[in-house]
């Protein structure tokens, strides 16, 4: 029925009566020639008439059908390379016959059909290849992309923009704008402007997520899209690079600057301001109090010595300084840091206690102590008098755990989060009185994490104070 629809009638029936009109005409000329010179009776000139008209029909209406098949054929193969399914699965039975040249009745236009139509499933498999190749790249990209028409209706997005600012409900939406999923007028502005304008647009802008519901930096870069030979501008298309992790980097960075420079400043103005005091009391010979001074000179020479120190472990070990791995006995290295807290805790009363038996395990013997020293000299400072310092190992199943517990005042939890920040002091004045240059504790966390390990916290104000270190087993 659907070969029959398309059956070119219209040329048939303008080929069928082309031809029958010819037909008749020439025998009608004929016969009229014949009787012209011979005389033809009336009865055959008729019965001859009839006859002719008669084969004329069957040869016109065969002829005809002989000359509108082809047409017929070519009607259909255009018909399907057009039709949707052209766009649809690459094998489809139904299309086979299109790729078959019949040579005995087709046309040169009918042969240059299948070709085009070959042509059209080369090209569409390279269509599909790279639109497969196109959506791989777009949803590896780390950055959000947004593809947006001139009326701000968005076109296209990949899944990174998706999980940042557009909700599962709007998905499904018919029309979706930019307006509805980012609200920031700073980015309706940009790409505002590189619509009218035709310019690339840049800025920094802090927008509202929805990874974590938390707001985040994003570096967008707003670039037109134009048509390629009248350079007019069609849509736009948007680049969202979290730069959040950056950023805090970057204050990081000049906390530490600022930290740093706070804490060298500090001893070296004691420093400056005793020896300066010194020289006009040499030039007076008033050098009764020389030795006083020159004891805080000293001590703030040490304090400096110490701040440098930890400067440097700290930065040997950012640059992933490679580990002097040896079997270590964690009661020993206790009993070598026992004795050297012994003096400083015997100052506040504190005992140490060193709890737990555990089997030797690989690591750098160096670090560890540094950890081990690190955290109990921390306790020992900031503890009342009176206290306990408790070192207790224990052997897990695929790592060896080291806790620091003292029972002292504690840490209030707001703290713990940036506890192991560099120079964060939970009490300025009291840390530094103590004697800490602020780094201890991240000199532990990097060299836990050195190790491919971990260290945390659990405290709360008056509950005192438990530090976890995880060695993990290594063969």
């Amino acid at each position: 029925m659907k070969r029959f629809v398309r059956f070119p009638w219209r040329v048939y029936w303008k080929f069928f009566f082309t031809q029958l009109v010819a037909f008749n005409i020439v025998f009608v000329a004929i016969i009229s020639i014949i009787d012209v010179r011979y005389r033809v009776r009336p009865f055959v000139y008729n019965e001859a008439l009839l006859n002719f008209f008669l084969f004329s029909l069957i040869v016109a209406a065969l002829t005809s059908y002989r000359f509108a098949r082809p047409i017929h054929r070519m009607i259909l193969k255009a018909l399907r390379i057009s039709s949707k399914r052209t766009y649809g699965s690459l094998v489809d039975p139904q299309e086979d016959d299109l790729l078959d040249d019949e040579v005995d009745d087709i046309s040169e236009l009918d042969v240059a059909l299948n070709h085009i139509h070959r042509k059209m499933k080369k090209r569409k498999a390279q269509y599909l290849q790279a639109q497969e190749e196109s959506q791989a790249f777009m949803s590896a990209v780390a950055e959000g992309l947004v593809s947006v028409s001139l009326d701000e209706k968005i076109l296209y997005f990949n899944s990174q923009f998706a999980a940042q600012f557009i909700s599962p409900n709007s998905v499904n939406s018919t029309v979706l704008r930019l307006k509805d999923a980012i609200r920031s007028s700073d980015v309706l502005e940009g790409f505002s402007k590189t619509i009218q304008e035709g310019k690339v647009q840049r800025f920094t802008v802090k927008l509202p997520t929805l990874v974590d519901n938390q707001p985040r930096y994003f570096a967008v870069s707003v670039n037109p899209i134009r048509n390629e030979k009248t350079k007019n501008i069609y849509g736009v298309v948007g680049i969202f690079h979290d730069i959040t992790e950056l950023k805090k980097v970057e204050q990081i960075r000049i906390d530490f600057v600022g930290n740093a420079s706070h804490e060298l400043r500090t001893p070296l103005t004691s420093i400056k301001g005793y020896v300066d005091t010194l020289k006009e009391d040499v030039k007076t010979g008033q050098i009764q109090q020389a030795g006083k001074f020159l004891n805080i000179v000293s001590r703030n020479i040490d304090r400096l010595m110490d701040l440098v120190n930890d400067l440097l472990s700290l930065s040997t070990l950012e640059s992933h300084a490679e580990l002097k791995l040896e079997m270590i006995h964690p009661l020993q290295v206790s009993e070598h840091i026992l004795a050297e807290m012994a003096v400083l805790a015997a100052e506040k009363n504190i005992a140490i206690r060193v709890i737990g038996d555990v089997p030797p395990f690989m690591a750098d013997a160096h670090k560890v102590e540094q950890v081990l020293r690190n955290l109990v000299s921390n306790a020992i400072k900031f503890i009342p008098s009176g206290k306990t310092v408790q070192i207790r190992w224990e052997a897990g199943k695929d790592a060896i755990i080291l806790r620091v517990i003292d029972d002292g005042q504690g840490i209030p939890e707001e703290h713990l989060d940036r506890l192991f920040e560099r120079f964060y002091r939970i009490d300025k004045g009291r840390t530094r009185d103590a004697g800490g240059t602020g780094l201890g504790l991240a000199i532990v966390k990097h060299i836990m994490q050195s190790h491919g390990g971990t260290v945390s916290v659990k405290s709360g104000r008056d509950k005192g104070c438990e530090f976890i270190c995880t060695f993990p087993l290594k063969t």
